[in-house]
This record gives C-alpha cells, sequence and structure tokens, in this order.
C-alpha cells in the first residue's frame, strides 16, 4: 500500500470510528484532546507552526508553535494526530528533523489532508457547481484548510486540474478571506492559533489545585501562556474561583492524584520561550 493509501485509510478510520462522518473538524484540539486523550499544547517556540507529539512513558503529549497562520496550525495538529493513529510516534525533543520527508511524514500528511476534508466532500461540493476561487474559499472557510490542501482535494477528485492546484495552491487563506468577506472570521481563527494554550485537563487540574493551596497563580499563568500571575488570580476570583477557607479545607476531601507529576521536559515544553 502506497504512503498515501495508509495516511487516507488511517484518516479514513478515525472519522469512522468517532461518528465524524464528512463533516468539517471545528475545534482540532479539543478533538484530540476527548477522543485519544493525548494533550495538546500551544507554545511560544522560534518554530512558528511546527509540531511534535512526545512520547513520557505510556503518555503523550502533542504541541505546535503559535502561528498566525491557523490553517498551518490545524493541518499541523492533524499531521501530529496522524502520526499518533499510524504509529510513528518516536520522536525527541529535538527538532532539527522536522523537515525531513520521510515514509512516517509523507503518511502523516496525507492523514492530516484526509482527515481535514475527506475526497467525498469535495466531491460532494463541486456537484454542478464551476470550479472558481469563489468556490475555493468556500471549502477553506468551511473546512478550516489551507487553499494547498483544498487544492489538492479538488485535484485527486477529479474537479479541478494539476495547473488549476498549482495557482490555487499559491493563494493564502488570509487573502480568499478578504477576498471573499469573511476576514473578521479569520482575524479571530489567527487570534486563537497565536495564542498559547495549555492542554485542557492540564489546566483544570491546576486550577483545582490553586483552589486548595498546592499550585500558585504563577504557575498558572506559566502553563496558560500568560506573564502576569496577578492578571490570573483576577480572572479566577472574576469566575468566583478562590483558595478554599480553612474551614471549607477541612470538610472537604481533598482530590487524588492522578498520574505521575509532569517531567521538566513536559513543563519547559508547555511553557515554551516565557521567561
Amino acid at each position: 500500500m502506497s504512503n498515501e493509501r495508509i495516511g487516507q485509510s488511517a484518516a479514513a478510520a478515525f472519522r469512522g470510528e468517532f461518528g465524524l462522518g464528512t463533516e468539517p473538524i471545528v475545534n482540532m484540539a479539543r478533538l484530540i484532546e476527548q477522543k485519544t486523550g493525548v494533550g495538546v499544547a500551544y507554545v511560544n517556540t522560534s518554530m512558528p507552526g511546527h509540531g511534535m507529539t512526545m512520547r513520557f512513558g505510556d503518555r503523550y503529549l502533542m504541541a505546535v508553535g503559535c502561528t498566525e497562520h491557523p490553517m498551518r496550525l490545524r493541518s499541523t495538529l492533524a499531521h501530529e494526530l496522524g502520526h499518533f493513529r499510524i504509529g510513528s510516534v518516536d520522536r525527541t525533543l529535538d527538532h532539527s528533523e522536522w523537515d525531513e520527508r520521510t515514509p512516517q511524514e509523507i503518511q502523516a500528511d496525507a492523514f492530516a489532508r484526509h482527515l481535514l476534508i475527506p475526497l467525498e466532500a469535495a466531491r460532494a461540493a463541486v456537484q454542478g457547481l464551476a470550479p472558481t476561487t469563489a468556490l475555493l474559499s468556500d471549502l477553506v472557510q468551511k473546512y478550516k484548510a489551507s487553499p494547498n490542501i483544498v487544492a489538492i482535494q479538488l485535484r485527486d477528485a477529479k474537479a479541478i486540474d494539476q495547473e488549476t492546484c498549482q495557482d490555487w495552491s499559491a493563494l493564502s487563506a488570509g487573502r480568499l478571506a478578504s477576498q471573499f468577506g469573511w476576514h473578521a472570521e479569520y482575524a479571530s481563527l489567527t487570534l486563537e492559533s497565536n495564542t498559547p494554550r495549555g492542554p485542557q485537563a492540564l489546566l483544570a487540574r491546576a486550577v483545582e489545585g490553586y483552589r486548595w493551596g498546592l499550585v500558585t497563580p504563577a504557575t498558572i499563568a506559566r502553563l496558560d501562556g500568560q506573564r502576569d500571575p496577578d492578571r490570573i488570580t483576577a480572572q479566577l476570583e472574576a469566575a468566583g474561583i478562590v483558595p478554599l477557607l480553612e474551614a471549607e479545607d477541612a470538610a472537604r476531601e481533598r482530590p487524588t492524584a492522578v498520574g505521575t507529576p509532569l517531567t521538566p521536559e513536559e513543563l519547559a515544553l508547555l511553557m515554551g520561550d516565557a521567561d
């Protein structure tokens, strides 16, 4: 089986296993966390848009560099999910070989394309319609995939030729958003993809630890990609989350530890380039 077919089959199996059909994936990070149990982090790094999945014993952590290109971030997350599902997670914290085009990388690329926009969805989208840049924009907006990924899927669905695929692949999502009236939506996606994010379950545990006086606001701030602990304290207080009083402390059962502590490598990754 070719690398393309391996990736396509794995993506179809993932969509089938979780009943995703051919619909767009709205929140890639939460889908990964909920369906695989792998924590997802957006981190400030010198390699924006690049991703890595790391194994620490029997646990996994997926990280991607914050970027101003939201479709790139989504495709990177889908690519890393491909490594996880295909079984090619075998990496260290050294990112010197991230761009190497091994069979495993090609398989993960194919997985990402077919996960983001299945061929069936591409075929259905062009039924009775002329293949125009307006259609391309609609698919980029709907599936939140890059013009390059959408163009390749349309080509493989026999909706456009290779020359059109090359021309459309050179366009940016930002340009399409501005040209076809969804710039505000794209700006919102850009803000999200360029904002650090800690794994949601980890942050929830950290906030619970804060309530019990076991975790400081500074720790939560760093995990959440912020630099001001006072801002975290104010944010939590505004939500009604404050450290438990001594009387409440005595009356409540303390939470039990789950899993093992974070390793230094995990903490360093989650903190990114923070001071």
